[in-house]
């Protein structure tokens, strides 16, 4: 009994002694966790202000110091990123504060991303003319979507990839009118297979001018360059790329007498830097090995199959790679289907129509014409219509199998456009260092 109560005072001891230790550590944590807190706060403070910096200004760099508003202090510099030196759509943000001799360090890593990352995006749900336009029961598209506008569904049309826009979402069956979203979405339910976000605080704009015309630009510099309306096609002989422009002749023959010759120029797209511009409308069809960027300042017309001689779907490593970039429409012939004799039309290509829509010529005449396959993405400032329905199926024009090319988040078709402004790559809070005790 003796040796047992003798433990007993041993063991209580010990824990009144762990008692006093902790009791006498608290202040000082909490000290600790004030002096953190406060420099964290500064460094934050300075990001956050860079960060406002770039949404005003996307050109800005610099540096930024605390004044007398601080009770410690800081310095925020700018510098390319480090893994990537010469990109010029990469900012590297490092904060470093002190306050009472503790120190913090945040580095944040900005991109401005490429209008290619979406693999749909529109300015407005509406044809140009006011129409509404709806997903329906038939229609799947994966990788990222965002409107601006507000989304109109019927049905129950699969979103396999985030879903985005400042607007909620109206029902085929539901109240527009209504702030009730049971009210406002009715029996229609698609499926957001990936989230979705219908509170956005702003609006995405569509690339400025001075972006449009650098393509103009960079074409005349190193690219390939046509001043009048053009009809090309791509194909690939002896496992090289090449563009094919065919140009219309008028031949005299004598008094009252002429007639038309078409002269065909080819050109080896690795000759030149993948910028292709035309001043006028292009008519395009073919096959695409390597990776370019096509420019119209009028309408793009898409008059059979544009497909990658390698497709990532069958080949992880594929470098074929297309951007369509029109100040008109990009426009699906009414007969483009009919060019390989399906009923069907492949177009591999991220795809922005800036004059207004990606769309189909006479959508809603005749009957069904089988499905539009794009590998790739559509942005555009007013959707465009491809097809109509009626009782669940397609009455006229395309169904819709919209396959986001997931290459397209981390690679870019030459200078697509992007957008104006930065988003965050990653947010790094290094350890706080603490004061060294004497």
């Amino acid at each position: 009994m003796l040796i047992l109560v003798s433990g007993l005072l041993i063991v209580s001891g010990i824990t009144q002694l762990n008692n006093a230790t902790r009791a006498n550590m608290l202040p000082d944590q909490v000290v600790d966790q004030y002096y953190e807190h406060q420099t964290r706060n500064i460094s934050s403070s300075l990001i956050d202000q860079a960060i406002n910096s770039l949404l005003v200004d996307m050109e800005w760099e610099g540096t930024i110091t605390t004044d007398e508003n601080y009770e410690g202090t800081g310095t925020l510099t700018t510098s390319p990123d480090p893994s990537d030196p010469l990109n010029p759509f990469k900012i590297l943000l490092t904060s470093t504060a002190n306050f009472g001799g503790y120190e913090s360090e945040i580095e944040v890593l900005m991109n401005r991303d490429s209008f290619s990352k979406y693999s749909y995006f529109t300015d407005e749900e509406k044809l140009p003319s006011g129409t509404n336009i709806w997903w329906w029961n038939g229609d799947e598209v994966t990788g990222p979507v965002h409107t601006n506008g507000t989304f109109r569904i019927a049905g129950t049309p699969n979103f396999n990839g985030f879903v985005s826009s400042p607007n909620d979402w109206i029902g085929y069956t539901g109240d527009k009118d209504s702030n009730d979203p049971d009210e406002r979405h009715g029996s229609d339910s698609p499926n957001f297979n990936e989230g979705a976000n219908f509170n956005m605080n702003r609006s995405i704009d569509l690339p400025s001018s001075d972006q449009i015309d650098e393509l103009s630009t960079l074409a005349a510099a190193g690219g390939i360059t046509f001043d009048e309306d053009a009809e090309i096609e791509f194909f690939v002989d002896s496992g090289e790329g090449y563009l094919k422009h065919f140009e219309e002749e008028t031949v005299n023959c004598g008094w009252g007498c002429s007639y038309t010759v078409v002269n065909e120029t080819d050109y080896l797209l690795s000759d030149y830097n993948g910028i292709i511009s035309v001043d006028g409308d292009v008519k395009v069809k073919g096959t695409i090995k390597g990776r370019v960027t096509l420019h119209s300042t009028d309408d793009i017309e898409i008059m059979g199959d544009v497909k990658y001689d390698t497709s990532p779907i069958d080949d992880g490593n594929s470098t074929d790679m297309a951007g369509f970039v029109s100040e008109g429409d990009v426009v699906v012939d009414r007969y483009a289907h009919d060019d390989t004799g399906s009923n069907d039309i492949n177009i591999h290509a991220s795809i922005m129509a800036l004059g207004n829509s990606f769309k189909v010529e006479n959508y809603s005449y005749g009957g069904s014409r089988g499905t539009i396959n794009l590998l790739g993405g559509i942005i555009q400032k007013n959707r465009g219509a491809v097809g109509t329905f009626s009782g669940g199926s397609v009455a006229s024009g395309y169904n819709k199998n919209y396959v986001y090319d997931t290459r397209l988040r981390n690679t870019v078709p030459p200078s697509f456009p992007r957008e104006s402004i930065f988003s965050i790559v990653y947010w790094k809070d290094k350890p706080v260092e603490h004061p060294v005790s004497n």
